[in-house]
């Protein structure tokens, strides 16, 4: 067994050491990884990255348009709506994506020594990325409300963070077992549609039912939304318990989803 692999040499049987240092060696890698991800979404695309931006912003008109009458008594609802879609897609697409990464950059994999987790996390990235560009209109929208900007819009990083790290535990794990059940995909997109409308995004979570609102605190996607909207939508910190318990989660998610990666990683060669 090989131990010093050579740069430009795969060697088949070696995994990722730890997750911080790897992905540090690499940075440029990831960067560029990164940017790839973000110019091949829109590429030929004539508004290209525009759709970015443009995404949420037709699918809230729509939702408002549809909805407004249903959920009129929602205060500012576009913006509740628009709040509740920026979180999504963070998490839908950076999972969709991370979980085609390690399949789609198998030609790498199989060419040259690269830490494999670099693909998922790179995918999760670019939507971080898209979430910060997303932010000029979301807060144009508000200003347009009349909502109003607090200094709560400083605990924005927090359930971000949460967001961003129970994405990618996501993505890890649909990652490795995308590798070997490629059915995986089709499971996960229909599952994904479901779960979108199980989460309140476009409707106040008031509305359902009691005898299934257990079911609704059991959905990690409605804390970690909820938390999100709190500093933008209702102007207020998140709740304590909601961040504490969602940032939890989502370490707990990542760690799970590293370590499942990382013990299976080494096989990936025989299956992209």
């Amino acid at each position: 067994m090989a131990t010093n692999p050579v740069r430009g040499i795969y060697v088949s049987d070696h995994s990722s050491t730890g997750p911080i240092r790897t992905l540090l060696r690499f940075r440029e890698l990831l960067r560029q990884l990164v940017i790839r991800e973000i110019k091949l979404r829109y590429k030929r695309s004539a508004l290209g990255f525009a759709w970015t931006v443009l995404n949420p912003l037709l699918a809230m008109v729509i939702f408002t348009m549809v909805f407004s009458r249903l959920f009129g008594n929602q205060p500012h609802y576009p913006l509740y709506v628009l709040t509740g879609l920026l979180g999504w897609n963070l998490f839908s697409l950076g999972t969709s994506r991370g979980l085609d990464s390690v399949v789609l950059n198998g030609y790498i994999i199989r060419k040259v020594f690269v830490p494999k987790a670099i693909f998922p996390v790179a995918a999760v990235v670019s939507q971080i990325v898209n979430f910060v560009f997303t932010l000029v209109p979301l807060f144009v929208l508000m200003m347009a409300l009349g909502a109003s900007f607090s200094l709560n819009l400083l605990w924005l990083p927090v359930p971000l963070l949460s967001l961003t790290c129970f994405a990618l535990g996501i993505a890890l794990l649909l990652g490795t077992f995308n590798v070997f059940f490629r059915d995986v995909k089709y499971f996960y997109e229909a599952g994904l549609l479901a779960w979108f409308y199980a989460t309140p995004i476009f409707y106040p979570a008031e509305i359902i039912p009691d005898k299934f609102k257990l079911l609704l605190h059991l959905n990690p996607m409605y804390g970690l939304l909820e938390s999100l909207r709190a500093p933008i939508y209702m102007g207020t910190a998140p709740a304590a318990i909601a961040l504490v318990s969602g940032l939890a989660l989502s370490l707990a998610i990542l760690a799970v989803g590293w370590i499942v990666f990382h013990r299976f990683e080494s096989r990936f060669i025989h299956y992209v």
